[in-house]
C-alpha cells in the first residue's frame, strides 16, 4: 500500500476512535459530570469568596475579576478531561474492548492517538462552555474572540498532555481503580500554579514551586490572551509548555503500549 494511502487510513482510524471516545464520555455521566460540573463549582466558590483580593496592591489591574480566574477553570477542565481519558482507557482494558482493538489491522499508535483525539475534542467543548457560562455571569474578555479561540486551543493541547500521562498509567497498570484514585492530584497540580491568583499573592511555598509546574505557563498564557494584558503571561510560552507536555506524554503512552504488547 502506498505510504499516503496508509497514512490516510490511519487518520480515519484515529478519527473514528476519537469520535467513539467522545461519544463514550457523553454516554457515561460518571465520566462527563466531573469534567463539566466540578470546575464550575470551584469557579463559583473562588469568584464569590475571594473577589476582595482584587483590591490588594499586588493584584493586577484587570477589567473583570471573573475573567481573571476563568483561566484556572479552563485548565482544571483540561486536567479532568485528560484524567477521564485514562479512566476510559483503563475501563476498555478491564472489560476487553482494548483487546479487540489490538486484533484489528491498524497501527498500534493509532489506538493511543484516537483516545487522545477524543480528549482534544472534549477539552474544546469544555473550554468553550466555561467561557460562555462565565460570560453570562459577567466575565469580560478584552483579548477578543481570536484570543479566546487561541486560549481554547492551548487548553486542548494541555488536555492531550495530561491524557497521555493518564493513558500511560492505564496501559502500564490496566487498573481502573488506580486511575480513579489519582483525581486528587489534579488539585495539587492546579494549586501549585497561579490558577486563581497572581504569583505574587501565592503562599511562599507555592510561589517557589510555581516555576517548575508547566501549568503555570499555560494558565498565565491563557490569562494574558483573555485579558489582553501581556504583563500577565506569555501565550507563546504557554503554548510551548502545552506542546512539550503533549509530545512528551504521548511518547510515554506509546512506549507504555509497546511494553504492554511485549509482556502480554
Amino acid at each position: 500500500m502506498p505510504p499516503d494511502r496508509g497514512l490516510a487510513r490511519e487518520a480515519r482510524v484515529v478519527q473514528a476512535l476519537g469520535r467513539r471516545a467522545l461519544s463514550v464520555q457523553f454516554r457515561r455521566a460518571q465520566l462527563l459530570m466531573p469534567t463539566f460540573v466540578l470546575p464550575l463549582m470551584l469557579l463559583a466558590v473562588i469568584a464569590s469568596g475571594t473577589s476582595a483580593a482584587q483590591g490588594l496592591e499586588a493584584f493586577p489591574d484587570v477589567q473583570s475579576y471573573l475573567g481573571f480566574v476563568v483561566p484556572g477553570t479552563i485548565v482544571q477542565g483540561a486536567l479532568l478531561a485528560g484524567l477521564t481519558a485514562g479512566v476510559a482507557l483503563a475501563s476498555d482494558i478491564e472489560f476487553g474492548f482494548f483487546d479487540r482493538l489490538l486484533a484489528a489491522p491498524v497501527a498500534r499508535t493509532s489506538i493511543v492517538l484516537g483516545r487522545l483525539a477524543g480528549t482534544l475534542g472534549l477539552s474544546v467543548l469544555q473550554s468553550t462552555f466555561f467561557l460562555l457560562v462565565a460570560l453570562v455571569f459577567g466575565a469580560r474578555y478584552p483579548g477578543g474572540v481570536g484570543a479566546a479561540v487561541a486560549a481554547v486551543g492551548i487548553a486542548a493541547i494541555t488536555a492531550v498532555g495530561i491524557g497521555g500521562i493518564a493513558a500511560a498509567i492505564a496501559l502500564r497498570t490496566g487498573s481502573l481503580s488506580l486511575l480513579q484514585s489519582i483525581f486528587p492530584l489534579v488539585f495539587i497540580m492546579l494549586f501549585t500554579a497561579p490558577a486563581f491568583f497572581p504569583r505574587d499573592l501565592l503562599a511562599p511555598v507555592l510561589r517557589d514551586l510555581a516555576p517548575y509546574n508547566p501549568l503555570t505557563y499555560v494558565v498565565e498564557g491563557v490569562r494574558s490572551l483573555l485579558t489582553g494584558d501581556p504583563s500577565l503571561g506569555d501565550p507563546w510560552l504557554g503554548l510551548l509548555a502545552a506542546v512539550c507536555l503533549a509530545v512528551g506524554s504521548t511518547t510515554l503512552a506509546t512506549f507504555a503500549l509497546r511494553e504492554r504488547l511485549r509482556t502480554t
